[in-house]
């Protein structure tokens, strides 16, 4: 190893043990000397891309992620077991519209092979492999992606987890529309609106026409986290809500008010692994944006112990009625991994927010990453035997 790599990789490694202890400064330091000197560095791109998430600037992040993926389209993660590992193959877009699979696969049971299906060549082969893992989970960001993903899931005879297709009938406005037909669950209106058709002279008849009453949601189609989503309270707010949001097509949702009876707003979070429900989190809000890090009673006692009851016993928590609801949703979705964001009405019916493939299992990635273990062993089983 000649001094130049030598130095790098020494800088690359001070930025892996500073991003481990969550010195973010110290690591992104490290990495921006690394790639000084080799511009090419994949590894310093891939921990610039981690540190600047965590940084929350999503900007930076999303340029050294694609940085990489176009220094690797596909790439393996080391295995870290010592017998026989699982081959996965786990399909993922450019995009940042990825299922996070680190909380999910251990490499100490599974060798992980990683292909930016839209960044490989289109008769590129396939990697060796046991199961199949189409991680491309959002389907307003990955349109494309997941077409191809399709392709190449009918190339493979593995056992696959989450079809293209399933996976792309979860776009917002798709899953309004067949989902609203599921016996005790409300599911808002949303139409994908041109932003044009939103603008003074047009926005009365298009809103009209999809069913769309004020008070109502605008969003941006492809974010999450409540980014570039505004409540659009009368006519008077609309033209601010649409110079606040990018794109051209946005998503108009109807407004359901799910405050409870002392003006408290809750969202609860439940993952599907398999024939698993797995709850996630719960968070109680002041406000109607609610999002379990950023909540305003997050760090209240009522706030944690309606978290700490939802995830011991969610079923308890949510009533009977609602829980069937939501098991006869996941099996509607037909995604063997996949996540529901909702709240419940005055009569404990769910409201649905959202049900798609990129819902992060944050603290119950201990159970989520069992179940999911156990989802791909029993794809694996019949094969086995």
């Amino acid at each position: 190893m000649n001094a130049r790599r030598a130095e790098v990789v020494a800088l690359v490694n001070r930025g892996h043990t500073a991003l481990a202890a969550d010195d973010l400064r110290a690591a992104l330091e490290a990495y921006e000397c690394a790639l000084e000197i080799d511009p090419f560095e994949l590894q310093a791109h891939l921990g610039l891309a981690l540190g600047y998430q965590r940084l929350g600037d999503d900007d930076a992040s999303e340029r050294h992620r694609r940085d990489a993926i176009k220094l690797a389209p596909v790439r393996t993660i080391p295995y870290r077991g010592t017998g026989q590992p699982i081959r996965v193959l786990a399909l993922l877009a450019t995009a940042n519209a990825n299922i996070d699979l680190e909380p999910l696969l251990s490499n100490e049971v599974c060798a992980i092979t990683l292909a930016h299906v839209d960044a490989m060549p289109a008769a590129a082969e396939l990697p060796r492999h046991d199961i199949l893992f189409n991680a491309i989970g959002d389907a307003d960001a990955a349109e494309k992606a997941l077409a191809i993903a399709k392709i190449i899931a009918s190339r493979s005879d593995a056992p696959l987890v989450n079809h293209p297709a399933a996976v792309a009938d979860t776009r917002r406005d798709r899953n309004a529309a067949r989902l609203r037909a599921l016996p005790g669950l409300r599911v808002p209106r949303i139409a994908r609106i041109a932003r044009e058709r939103l603008q003074a002279g047009q926005r009365s008849l298009a809103l009209a026409a999809a069913g769309i009453a004020y008070p109502f949601l605008l969003r941006t189609p492809g974010f999450h986290n409540g980014r570039f989503l505004a409540l659009v309270e009368d006519p008077r707010n609309i033209d601010a809500a649409l110079g606040a949001l990018p794109g051209e097509e946005l998503y108009a949702i109807e407004y359901i008010d799910t405050r409870d009876k002392r003006g408290y707003y809750c969202k609860y979070r439940l993952l599907f692994i398999g024939d698993q429900i797995v709850p996630v989190h719960a968070a109680l809000s002041t406000t109607w944006k609610v999002h379990y890090e950023a909540a305003d009673l997050a760090s209240s006692e009522l706030g944690r112990a309606l978290d700490r009851d939802f995830r011991r016993h969610p079923r308890e928590r949510i009533g009977e009625r609602a829980y069937v609801a939501l098991e006869a949703l996941r099996r509607e979705l037909g995604l063997q991994y996949a996540g529901v964001d909702f709240s419940l009405d005055e009569e404990g019916t769910p409201v649905l927010f959202e049900a798609n493939a990129t819902m992060l299992p944050g603290k119950a990635s201990e159970r989520a990453r069992k179940a999911t273990l156990a989802l791909i062993r029993a794809l694996l089983a019949p094969s086995a035997g």
